[in-house]
């Protein structure tokens, strides 16, 4: 069996993919995976062992200009070698998992009449899949709330979960805290801004550091994002905070993220769908700051999903500050009785099954007549 898998942009669309083509590729099938040649996928997946061809794949302009125009130009040029690539590799199935990259493919595919699959992560589907699902033959959601915002019937519709990688319920606490050089008596608080980091978090850091370096109450793990590494770090030494304290762990990024998420207590997280399933999945209490930015404000629908739960905490970026950062994360350190409620909370709404899920479904699509 032959699969196309496409998704880029950013690691929420990335890492799902990789799941489920990981999973294929250990049943037999061949994989080959297309994506931008200027987006992070075109570094990521190769570091995998897949195979990989970037297109000229662009994002459209959110407002009218002429880069509209160059955009378009180069999705055609995109859409064109995916028709050619598409023909010449015989896939049984592509898959989709959102992201500008991914629309040039799956149509592509749509037209040649090859079995299509869009894989939705987001609460607020984006405007590729929207698009998308008017064509494909299936649709698999992370979030049932995401149906109501397609145009598809319900047939075609199933909800899945986000696939996660099973590295990340395997990590043992123990390696976990000798891997990253924690101390086992301290909490830890995890930030993180995902796969690209979040300058607006980092910015909001400085007290929460002085306190941790200063108190001894607990400890501090920054995935800070590879571009914002050696800002945050020059930061910390304006403010006269050693980067090398014990306490402090600033990473520009981590390929085992699984250690990270089980060592943490406590996360401060962007609210893209792939940081969201991980968190549940190790029921993880969070403090999600939704990207305002985000398209369609999908990541304040995510982050809601888990608030209304009880599992999270929202602080919408407007109303970040670093008092108020700091004030939320002493509260919950300490009370104990509402972590664990948190806890409990965010595990209700894990989905351990999602990748086995969806693999058994792909084994039927291919299958049927």
């Amino acid at each position: 069996m032959k699969a196309i898998i496409t998704g880029g942009g950013t690691g929420g669309h990335i890492y799902p993919a990789l799941a489920i083509a990981d999973e294929l590729k250990k049943k037999g099938w061949e994989i080959l995976y297309l994506g931008s040649k200027h987006r992070m996928e075109a570094e990521i997946v190769p570091q995998k062992g897949y195979q990989f061809q970037g297109l000229t794949s662009r994002q459209l302009p959110r407002r009218i200009s002429w880069q509209i125009f160059s955009a378009f130009f180069y999705n055609l040029k995109a859409f064109i070698n995916a028709l050619k690539i598409n023909y010449n590799f015989k896939a049984d199935l592509v898959i989709g998992t959102g992201g500008f990259a991914a629309g040039p493919v799956v149509m592509a595919a749509v037209l040649l009449g090859r079995k299509t699959i869009i894989h939705e992560q987001n609460a607020y589907p984006g405007i590729t899949n929207k698009l998308l699902a008017l064509f494909v033959d299936y649709i698999f959601l992370n979030f049932s709330a995401a149906e109501k915002h397609l145009k598809a019937k319900k047939a075609k519709i199933k909800l899945t979960g986000n696939p996660v990688r099973k590295e990340i319920l395997a990590a043992e606490p123990e390696k976990a805290y000798k891997f990253l050089n924690l101390d086992k008596s301290l909490k830890t608080l995890l930030i993180t801004g995902g796969s690209q980091g979040a300058e607006t978090i980092n910015k909001n850091l400085i007290k929460i550091y002085q306190h941790a370096a200063e108190n001894n109450e607990f400890q501090i793990v920054h995935l800070t994002g590879k571009k914002n590494y050696d800002q945050v770090i020059r930061s910390l030494k304006e403010h006269n905070i050693d980067p090398d304290n014990r306490l402090i762990k600033v990473i520009a990024y981590l390929n085992e993220m699984e250690y990270a998420l089980t060592a943490a207590d406590l996360v401060i997280s962007r609210a893209g769908a792939t940081a969201l399933s991980e968190i549940t999945l190790c029921a993880i209490p969070s403090i999600l700051i939704p990207l305002a930015s985000a398209a369609e404000g999908h990541q304040l629908y995510n982050a809601k999903t888990l608030a209304n739960k009880g599992a999270a905490i929202i602080i919408r970026e407007e109303e970040l500050s670093e008092q108020i950062l700091l004030e939320k994360i002493l509260s919950l350190f300490n009370d104990q009785s509402k972590l664990e409620k948190m806890s409990q909370a965010a595990k209700s709404l894990a989905n351990e099954n999602s990748l086995e899920k969806i693999i058994t479904l792909i084994d039927n699509i291919v299958t049927k007549d």
